[in-house]
């Protein structure tokens, strides 16, 4: 009790003091030295307190944020997450990716009208040995007897009956198969290669003698301009001569070819729904000499879409989702 009185004793006399030295420095001015003093004195401590407190303080300001960085992190932490799935893409997603890259720019090339495709089943059919099934069918306008490409070339052509929504497609390496080709160049010779079977090269015969053959060569389709191109539209890459086979006199001369397209690794295909009136000789084969102007592909969408078209140039290929593409 003592000790409480005491204290408080001190406390008046303190306040006191204090307030006299107020009073006396308002009106006169004189204890500016004793301020002074003790500002030099108690400067250094209340900076101490200051330094310490800072932090304490900014760490209770820094409470309001809190929700507000948790809200930024998710949101980076999902950022990264579709990053890392965009830079990680499966080899089946990539070969896609090149196969319609591919695509595009050869029937931009060649302004086909095109109806873009997925395989989805290997194997025989329809009485042939060698055939694929695509997903689309006449409702996105197929028939059949049409041209079935890839960005490396010629595929097939399409079977009878079509499906609504599957069509199946004959390869060009079936037995059964054959396509009307011309041997590149200004000489324009003309001949029939046929299919030869599972994992085995494409048969050429020319109809005449007149140009002798040689190994790398190059075929490309000759189209049937008196049919409406159909099976075949023109210009289409075959394949090229790896095998002269030994002539034979008054025999057409023969020849083993090996596909631009591989039958075994098809994904992402096209139909060619419409082709135009001609097309630049030798135009579409992988080493064109010349380049190609700028063209028009239009190619037709999913059946409740419209369908689009965009430009594509020699030496570039578009990108799936760009203008002018169609997804499989």
């Amino acid at each position: 009790m003592r000790n409480s009185r005491r204290t408080r004793l001190v406390l008046t006399i303190l306040l006191l003091a204090a307030f006299s030295l107020i009073t006396l420095d308002y009106r006169t001015g004189a204890i500016n030295g004793v301020r002074k003093g003790a500002s030099d004195i108690f400067g250094p401590i209340e900076n101490g307190v200051s330094d310490v407190t800072h932090p304490i303080g900014s760490f209770f300001s820094s409470l309001g944020h809190l929700n507000s960085y948790k809200s930024d992190n998710a949101a980076l932490r999902t950022q990264i997450a579709r990053l890392q799935s965009q830079l990680h893409l499966t080899a089946a997603q990539r070969t896609e990716l090149r196969q319609l890259q591919k695509l595009l720019h050869l029937a931009g090339m060649a302004q086909y009208k095109v109806v873009a495709a997925r395989v989805t089943t290997y194997g025989s059919g329809l009485g042939f040995e060698q055939t694929v099934t695509i997903n689309r069918g006449t409702a996105n306008g197929i028939q059949a007897n049409e041209t079935v490409i890839t960005g490396d070339g010629l595929v097939g052509r399409t079977l009878s009956p079509v499906g609504r929504t599957s069509t199946t497609v004959l390869l060009a390496n079936d037995p059964t198969f054959a396509v009307g080709a011309r041997l590149e160049g200004p000489q324009l010779e003309l001949g029939k290669v046929q299919g030869g079977g599972l994992n085995q090269p494409l048969d050429l015969q020319l109809f005449s003698n007149n140009t002798p053959l040689a190994v790398n060569d190059n075929l490309v389709t000759a189209g049937d301009t008196q049919n409406g191109n159909r099976p075949f539209v023109p210009e289409v890459p075959i394949g090229t001569i790896t095998h002269v086979n030994p002539f034979t006199r008054g025999l057409a001369e023969t020849a083993v070819v090996k596909p631009f397209v591989d039958f075994t690794a098809l994904n992402v295909v096209a139909v060619v729904v419409h082709s135009p009136t001609s097309i630049k000789h030798d135009s579409l084969l992988p080493a064109s000499p010349t380049p190609a102007p700028t063209v028009t592909v239009t190619v037709t969408a999913t059946p409740g879409t419209t369908p689009s078209s965009g430009t594509s140039s020699s030496g570039t290929s578009p990108s799936p989702g760009a203008t002018g593409t169609s997804t499989p």
